[in-house]
């Protein structure tokens, strides 16, 4: 019986001492050690150089845990800014003893001394120095916490960001490192026992590694610093581009003469566009999207030309020219055609979505007639209880409906504007209904019937053509990947090839077969029902 309180006892002990020196061996690696070490020395040096009562003959140290013994004095660009900046007040601190002004240069010293405290008592921590997991959270804890007030001070005002002759914004940056592995220590002991240790020894050694990049940045001569400009004549490039600008310029000089000479048949053209897109925009405006016109042709105009510059450039000469003009041209025409397009699919994909809320429409609608209502307010109801598009459509038509409109011909307007096969199903069954009778209650349930099956054979369809989609998403994209992956590795090759004139066509007649390619496994792809 005693033996095994003995051990119980012994056991106890043992827990306890070993929560007290979990942290009591060395954590570290030799390098990592010496990393830690030199970065300490470093950031206590930068400490020290910004001392404004100590001369500068004696801020000079030796990095003997560097690996150097020759003293490192002061940077001479410090020591002729040092005191601008211990004459800068950037943050008061009141007290019950009264208000402290510190300086810029104070302010400095504040965020490297914490730094350096913190390295300091990890170093403690490596070399064995016995604490309980609990210590050593409340010591790191407020160490960051002291940090991030004083960082929260330097990078709110504008003087530290151009202090230093600049150096500010680079060692700004760095402490915003800092404190991201200031946080990972934190988290480092809320892991694992085995996870904490690699998690520790990492963060500790992203921050020694920062301390030495602040360093080398306080130690540079210059930053920043601006090469004399040097004019070179210009070259052939140069030339070519201004030559293609100017023949540009000739080239819409000439147009406006073609079409001044034929003024008449220009303005009947253009008037018969402008009608057409009046008639664009009220059809855009039937499907609730307010789009300007105008905005969508230049910017498809814009697009091509600066494409067509980018080849004219790299072919050169009078081929280059021509590709130019063929880019506008082809700008021109699918610019203006680009409403009507965009028109087309945006009615589609609202089709859609329609489709997908019908099904719940019919429903509604049948409910509400089973209840005793009327189709009208069957339509009040799914435009008040369903979601857009569907609910903006129902709302159309009873406002249509209201303001004077036969309920016939709202449906039929309704039927216009969506392009939906099956909404025009219902459209026609409710306009039989109320020319010549009839039950619309199972109307409507046997459209919900079709449109549940055409849903089903619609999924299957998707299932069996997944395959050819998918082989025609992989022919479209992959080429321009394995073109990515070779600009990566062999940038500058690729460069010299495609703006040569045999990589100029190379790629253009990659992107026709690409496309022929891409129809083609589409075409397989279809099923004809």
């Amino acid at each position: 019986m005693r033996q095994k309180t003995a051990l119980f006892f012994f056991l106890i002990v043992t827990l306890i001492l070993g929560q007290g020196v979990c942290f009591a061996q060395q954590v570290l690696t030799e390098k990592q050690t010496q990393t830690l070490k030199c970065a300490e020395e470093k950031i206590y040096a930068v400490y020290n150089f910004l001392n404004t009562d100590k001369p500068a003959d004696q801020k000079a140290f030796t990095p003997s845990q560097c690996g150097k013994s020759k003293p490192i004095p002061v940077p001479a660009w410090l020591e002729e800014a040092l005191p601008d900046m211990a004459k800068k007040k950037t943050w008061q601190q009141s007290s019950n003893t009264g208000t402290q002004s510190f300086s810029e240069a104070q302010m400095w010293q504040r965020a490297f001394g914490i730094i350096h405290e913190y390295l300091a008592l990890a170093d403690g921590i490596n070399e064995g120095t016995a604490y309980t997991s609990q210590e050593i959270k409340e010591k790191f804890g407020m160490l960051r916490t002291r940090f991030l007030i004083t960082l929260d001070i330097i990078a709110s005002e504008q003087t530290f960001y151009d202090s230093m002759g600049g150096r500010g914004r680079q060692i700004i940056a760095t402490l915003e490192l800092i404190n991201k592995e200031m946080i990972s220590v934190g988290e480092s002991f809320v892991v694992s026992q085995k996870q904490w240790r690699n998690k520790f020894r990492k963060s500790i050694t992203g921050i020694a590694v920062l301390s030495n990049s602040i360093y080398s940045t306080i130690m540079m001569k210059q930053w920043l610093a601006v090469a004399p400009v040097k004019f070179k004549r210009p070259n052939n490039q140069t030339i070519l581009l201004v030559l293609t600008m100017l023949g540009t310029l000739l080239v819409f000089a000439a147009v406006l003469m073609i079409m001044n000479s034929q003024n008449d048949t220009v303005s009947q053209a253009i008037d018969k566009y402008l009608q057409k897109t009046s008639i664009w925009v009220d059809d855009y405006n039937r499907q609730f999207i307010k789009i300007n016109i105008k905005y969508m042709v230049i910017a498809t105009v814009v697009l091509f030309t600066l494409f067509g510059v980018m080849f004219a450039m790299a072919l050169g000469g009078i081929v280059g020219f021509i590709v130019l003009i063929m880019f506008f041209a082809a700008g021109l025409n699918f610019g203006l055609k680009m409403p009507g397009f965009m028109l087309k699919v945006l009615k589609r994909q609202r089709g859609v979505k329609i489709n997908n809320q019908l099904m719940d429409a019919l429903i509604l609608l049948s409910n509400s007639l089973k209840s005793g209502m009327d189709i009208v307010q069957g339509f009040e109801m799914v435009s008040k209880d369903l979601r857009p598009p569907i609910s903006e459509e129902f709302a159309l038509v009873i406002k249509n409906y209201n303001l004077g409109t036969p309920f016939e011909r709202a449906l039929e307007m309704m039927e216009e504007r969506v392009d939906s096969r099956l909404l025009s199903y219902m459209v026609k069954a409710i306009v039989l209904q109320r020319q010549v009778g009839g039950n619309l209650t199972k109307i409507f349930e046997r459209i919900v019937e079709n449109i549940r099956e055409e849903s089903k054979l619609e999924e299957k369809l998707q299932a069996m053509t997944a395959q050819q989609r998918i082989q025609a998403i992989v022919v479209g994209i992959m080429p321009w990947i394995m073109v990515g992956v070779m600009f990566v590795f062999q940038p500058d090759a690729m460069i010299n090839f495609y703006t040569t004139p045999v990589g100029v066509i190379v790629l253009l007649f990659c992107i026709i077969w690409i496309f022929i390619g891409i129809k083609a496994v589409n075409k397989l792809g279809e099923i004809k029902v």
